[in-house]
Formats: structure tokens, sequence, C-alpha cells
């Protein structure tokens, strides 16, 4: 992807709402059509601009979509903090189904997102992988949770929480494509409770 010339873009400066809008315009698009097939010009079109404007924010269509990944695991990361810490005294098993629930909402609604995403440039994203991080340690955080409580019987919950997002991963990917996300979400959630011990599904 070429950049255009530096002096093209002397005239504007960024404006923190026109990448939003940038980034909300090209989150659309991709999650109708796989990565190649977006080009610039149509993130232009549908965020009305012009395409020299999103050079302003972004370095290429690869950065753009990176950026688009990462606000949106860091988002949803957040979230699902704020929902896991408001339900610290209830029960384990609904946090986790929650973060189970938004993990398939997330992918279904990105169904071209781990096309890309098996790239290595993104996959070694320091952002991203910090990001992948922190949800490992909040979906370990409440199963052990859940373990000392009585709820969940894990020898390895520092394993079941990298194989729930890779459960999630795989079923997108690999999986067929008319799927919703509740229907994913209900088969995860009915099979991790099998292995949990969780009594609804023992």
């Amino acid at each position: 992807m070429v950049r255009p010339p530096d002096g093209c873009l002397l005239m504007q400066k960024p404006d923190e709402q026109k990448r939003r809008d940038i980034i909300n315009a090209a989150a659309r698009l991709f999650s109708n059509r796989s990565f190649h097939e977006v080009r610039l010009e149509d993130v232009a079109t549908a965020a009305r601009i012009g395409k020299g404007t999103i050079y302003i924010y972004f370095q290429s269509k690869e950065d753009l979509f990176a950026s688009i990944i990462r606000e949106g695991m860091r988002s949803l990361v957040e979230d699902l903090n704020e929902v896991c810490d408001r339900n610290y005294e209830g029960e384990c098993w609904e946090a986790l189904s929650t973060i189970v629930r938004e993990l398939c909402a997330f992918a279904i609604c990105r169904p071209h997102m781990f096309q890309v995403m098996r790239s290595d440039d993104l996959r070694k994203d320091p952002q991203v992988v910090e990001i992948r991080r922190e949800l490992g340690k909040l979906i370990e955080r409440v199963l052990r949770r859940g373990i000392k409580r009585g709820e969940f019987v894990d020898a390895h919950p520092e394993l079941t929480a990298q194989f729930i997002p890779g459960a999630v991963r795989a079923a997108v990917y690999y999986g067929p494509r008319d799927v919703s996300a509740k229907v994913l979400a209900g088969h995860l959630l009915k099979m991790i409770g099998c292995a949990l011990g969780v009594k609804e599904h023992a």
C-alpha cells in the first residue's frame, strides 16, 4: 500500500471523532466482507471522507484493520472485567457464561477477523498479545474463584482459560458459517459446564 506524499496531508489535523468514524465504517465493512475484498476507497465512501484523510490516522489497510482488532478486543476485555467485578459475589458460572456469550458475539460479528489474525504481524502485535493475556487471566480468575467456592472442578484452570477463547476461534474459523452467536455460546457452555462439573450440565 503506497502512502500519499506527506505534503498532501499538511493542511489536515487529526480529529478523534473522525478517527472513530473511520474505525466504525471500516468495522462494518470488514464484518461483511473478507479483508482482501475491502478497499480503502470503500472505507472512505462509508465514512464520507476523502481517501487521503484515512492516511492521517492509519498507515495502511493492514494498520486500520489491526486498530479495529486492538480496540475491539480492548473494549471487550474492559467490559468483561466490569461484568465480573459486579458479579464477584454472585455465581461464578453466571460470570463465565457471560464471558463465553460475549466472546461468541464478538467473533460472530467479525467473521473474517481470524483470517487476518493468523498473519504473523498481527499475532505478534504486542498490544494484541497483551490483551489476549489479560483475557486469559480474567477467565482464569473466574475459574479459580469457582473452584474455591465449590462450583467448579478443574485441576488446571490456567489451561482451561486458554481453551475457552481457542474453542471460540476454532468454531468460527473452521465451523459452519450459518451458526448464530446464541447457538455457538449455548453449545460451548454445555461442553464447558460438563467439563467443570456444573450440576445443570453434569
